[in-house]
């Protein structure tokens, strides 16, 4: 659906992995993203530059909520510049990468959940255009109209929060942690969450 040369930026954390093993390459596009420095927030204000260098090109930032909220201001931005930015939120209520890398050492993890606003309705509050999806069966058609919107617009998806983003390899240093963290994460009375993460990613 995105333009042969569109222009993709990414957060640090999932964003940044569902960039680099889903979306393609073909000459054409152009990749803005993190990598090894863990930024956090980066693809929006990225986005952003991008848009105003390369004018009547598409770019597209996959944001994380955690990136988005850290800047929420700069919709204003979008809406005064009118640059036509589609921003992706991938809407999982807490800073995953934290959280995940947090369960790998062992620990429950803390701090990371996240009470987001409908980011679509954020959206139209300031001037810009927004779509919100629960349902998987709606991603396609609101995608569509997202990406087709005249200037900026925001697509909030709800994700899987017990999603794991599997490195190429797994150690067995991580599958002990992780374990001890399904442990304590029982014995603190969190044993649905558990279940959760094991169906979600091991048992389907």
């Amino acid at each position: 659906m995105a333009a042969k040369d569109a222009v993709f930026t990414a957060d640090g954390g999932s964003p940044m992995v569902w960039l680099l093993r889903h979306l393609t390459a073909n000459g054409e596009r152009r990749f803005l993203t993190s990598l090894l420095h863990g930024t956090m927030a980066n693809a929006y204000p990225q986005a952003m530059g991008a848009a105003a260098a390369y004018p009547g090109r598409q770019v597209i930032s996959m944001s994380g909520d955690g990136g988005m909220t850290m800047l929420m201001g700069d919709l204003l931005t979008l809406k005064q510049e009118q640059l036509p930015v589609k921003i992706l939120i991938y809407n999982n209520g807490s800073l995953g990468f934290v959280e995940m890398e947090q369960r790998i050492e062992g620990l429950l993890d803390s701090f990371t959940g996240l009470e987001n606003p409908d980011f679509a309705k954020l959206a139209e509050v300031c001037g810009l255009q927004g779509w919100r999806v629960e349902n998987a069966n709606d991603l396609e058609a609101a995608m569509t109209q997202w990406l087709a919107a005249d200037g900026p617009a925001i697509l909030d998806v709800r994700v899987n929060r017990m999603e794991l983003v599997m490195p190429p390899k797994v150690k067995v240093g991580q599958v002990a942690s992780t374990t001890l963290f399904g442990v304590k994460a029982v014995l603190d009375g969190r044993a649905r969450e558990v279940v959760s993460l094991l169906r979600d990613n091991f048992l389907r």
